[in-house]
Parts: structure tokens; C-alpha cells; sequence
């Protein structure tokens, strides 16, 4: 029974509209505004701000207690303009939160009123409508049915990378990959992508899906409306699984299996100490990073998902009994886990970074955009930090 029936431990779970702003942050000349207080923008700005994330200027209506008696519709309505007129900006993402969800503030319909040059993208991440992988969902889908324009043309051999959140080196990584195949990369969604790229995403003879908790909505849509096929694809951590990567594409577009992918790839990798890893991460990336540390002899004791994902099944699939998988515990939870496996390196994020120096155990940061992981690079980057941190 829980000792606790009336509160909780505050979650490691951020909510819908922080996964809004993070799946819309890297769009190109794009401004993103919050219906709501200026206490969850800050907040959110914070986060994003300390994980290191080049991200667009998130505005805010600031809602204060008068606008949640009376709504301030009107007031979102002539921010839309103001922004539209001071900033020019090609996309304007308008989100709802818990305060002016609650309330039922109507801003599908004030963005209708507002007459901009720009394109106006609602989406409904208020009244508490879920956690942050729902925000990454609704608004990667509100993003590609906004601004993808029908009628165009398919173009043989060009792809869409759906559910790509991070630029950076793992991003140019993959295009080379699918660049030795002789596939073009046409849109990312959403990282990086232009207004004219969006508009264009119909013209992709199939969509690489590589995260299915962010982009399964938008990739659905896709093949409804433009009968664009996709594919789920393990992210291609390292050299094996970029291999695997290559023959899951060539395949799916009915392309000759591709050469192996080349780069050191020992089977086993000596360090000094019995490595007892434990993996931070939401279940694709966990995914990847449990297949590539197991290949090579480090198989992780424990991995932490903050969220409920139909991914998880697959998870236990693929770690069985040899490792236990912890979904949206407590801290609590997660510092006892780590102390009865006796965990001597953590491979996760800035979230994990307090909790590491705490216990005295080695952190490698494996969930910045600037950090490759991706091909050989990316093998080679990862082993070395991984040596580093077992043998500190």
C-alpha cells in the first residue's frame, strides 16, 4: 500500500507543453508562444537553457488571475499579430497549458481570427493532457497537417526523418549513411526544417520513423494523406547497428544490401574494473544503447525510462532477465536501484548529473545534440567516454 495515498515524490516526467516547445524549438525562423502564465514558460526556458538546447525564443501572454476569471482570448489573439509584425517569422507555434486549458480558452479559434503572414500552428497541450511525449506527439503531428502542401509530386529515392529532435553530428552522421545508399534526406521533422522544406515533406518516397514515442502521429498522417510508407528504425548507435540501419532502409525501399558499415568493432572491450552500467533514457535511444553496450560485453544492470510507451515491451524482449527496467520511478527508487546493483557508471543525461556526483558514481552525457554517437564516430566517442568513466 502506498504510505503516501494523497501526494507523490515529484516525477522525473516534464509535462505535454514542455515536449510542445521541444519538438517545435528547432524549426527554422520559427516563434513559439505560450496561452498561459509566465511561470511555465520560465521554467521550460530554464530546462532547455541548461541541457545546453540552441532553441527559438519562446513568448508568453502571462496570464494572471484576472485572465483566468474573464479569459484573455482577445489579448492571445493580438500577440499573435505582434509577433507576426515585430519578429517576421515564417512559423508561429501557438500553445495551449494547464491554465488556459482549464478555463476552456478557445485559441484554435483566436489563431483563426488573426491575420498574419505567417503559418499559425495550434496545438492543445494544456488541462494537464498528459506528459511530455504526448507534447512531442501532438505537435510534430500539428506541425506536418499545418504546412504540408498536397498535390506535389513523389521524388524516387528521397526520404523523411521523422521524430528527429537533435541536430548536430548525429544528424549529419545519418545523412551520410543513407547518402552511401544513394538516398537523399528531404525534410527533417523537426529538427532544422524550414517552412519550404515542411511544405514539401509530401514529395518523400518513404519516411524513416526514428523515434516512434515523438513522431508516430505525424508519420501516420503522412501515409494517410500522401500515401508515403515508413518505417520504424532502431537509431543507429555505433557501427553494428548503423550496419542494421542501412539493411532496414535499403530493404524497405527495395535498394541491394549495402556493404557493411566499417570502424573499429571489437566484440569485447577491456577495462579495468567489473562494468555495472546503468542507462538513463527513453525507450528508442534505450533501445540502441543496450544493444551497443551489450555487444560489446558491458551489459547494463538497470535502465530508467521515465514514460509508459508501447516500446517497452520490445525493451523487455530484447534485455530479458538480465536486466531490470524501471519505468517512471522515484528518486528514491531509482538511488536504491542504483546502490543494490552496485552501479559504477551511469549513461544518461544532465538530469542524472546530481544524483551521480551524490553517490560518487561516473556520468557519461550521452544526450546532448553535440555529443555523435551515430557510425563509426559515433562507436569510437562512445567507447572512449565509456573507458574513461569505468576506469576513473
Amino acid at each position: 500500500m502506498n504510505p503516501l495515498p494523497h501526494c507523490r515524490e515529484i516525477p522525473r516526467l516534464t509535462c505535454a507543453l514542455f515536449g510542445a516547445i521541444k519538438a517545435a524549438a528547432t524549426l527554422k525562423n520559427t516563434v513559439i508562444l505560450v496561452h498561459g502564465p509566465r511561470g511555465c514558460v520560465y521554467h521550460i526556458n530554464y530546462i532547455l537553457g541548461m541541457r545546453g538546447d540552441a532553441h527559438n525564443p519562446v513568448y508568453c501572454t502571462c496570464m494572471d488571475e484576472h485572465d483566468v476569471v474573464f479569459g484573455a482570448e482577445e489579448r492571445l489573439q493580438n500577440a499573435i499579430v505582434e509577433l507576426d509584425g515585430e519578429k517576421s517569422p515564417d512559423i508561429i507555434v501557438v500553445l495551449s497549458c494547464c491554465a488556459s486549458g482549464i478555463i476552456g480558452e478557445d485559441v484554435e479559434s483566436a489563431c483563426r481570427a488573426a491575420h498574419t503572414r505567417a503559418v499559425i500552428i495550434p496545438v492543445d497541450v494544456g488541462g494537464f493532457s498528459g506528459d511530455f511525449s504526448t507534447g512531442y506527439d501532438r505537435a510534430l503531428l500539428a506541425i506536418v497537417s499545418r504546412t504540408a502542401k498536397k498535390g506535389v509530386g513523389k521524388e524516387r529515392g528521397l526520404v523523411n526523418l521523422v521524430g528527429m529532435m537533435r541536430g548536430g553530428p548525429d544528424l549529419r552522421g545519418i545523412k551520410s549513411l543513407l547518402a552511401s545508399l544513394g538516398v537523399r534526406v528531404g525534410t527533417v521533422i523537426p529538427a532544422g526544417a524550414s517552412l519550404e522544406e515542411l511544405e514539401a515533406c509530401g514529395r518523400a518516397d518513404y519516411n524513416i520513423l526514428m523515434c516512434e514515442t515523438a513522431g508516430t502521429s505525424a508519420a501516420r498522417y503522412l501515409k494517410e494523406t500522401f500515401q508515403t510508407e515508413y518505417i520504424p528504425v532502431t537509431f543507429p548507435v555505433g557501427v553494428r547497428l548503423s550496419s542494421q540501419f542501412l539493411n532496414d532502409v535499403a530493404g524497405a525501399l527495395g535498394l541491394p544490401r549495402p556493404a557493411p558499415v566499417t570502424g573499429e568493432c571489437s566484440a569485447r572491450f577491456p577495462v579495468k574494473k567489473d562494468p555495472r552500467i546503468a542507462v538513463f533514457s527513453g525507450p528508442t535511444r534505450a533501445t540502441a544503447l543496450f544493444s551497443f553496450l551489450s555487444f560489446h560485453g558491458l551489459t547494463p544492470r538497470m535502465i530508467v525510462v521515465d514514460f509508459e510507451s508501447p516500446l517497452l515491451s520490445r525493451l523487455r524482449d530484447l534485455v530479458g532477465a538480465q536486466c531490470s527496467i524501471l519505468v517512471s520511478p522515484s528518486w528514491e527508487e531509482i538511488e536504491e536501484a542504483l546502490v543494490e546493483h552496485r552501479v559504477n557508471l551511469i549513461v544518461g543525461g544532465l538530469m542524472e548529473r546530481s544524483m551521480a556526483t551524490r553517490l560518487d558514481i561516473p556520468l557519461v552525457d550521452v544526450m546532448h545534440g553535440s555529443q555523435v554517437t551515430v557510425g563509426p564516430g559515433g562507436e569510437e566517442n562512445l567507447l572512449a567516454l565509456i573507458r574513461e568513466g569505468l576506469d576513473r
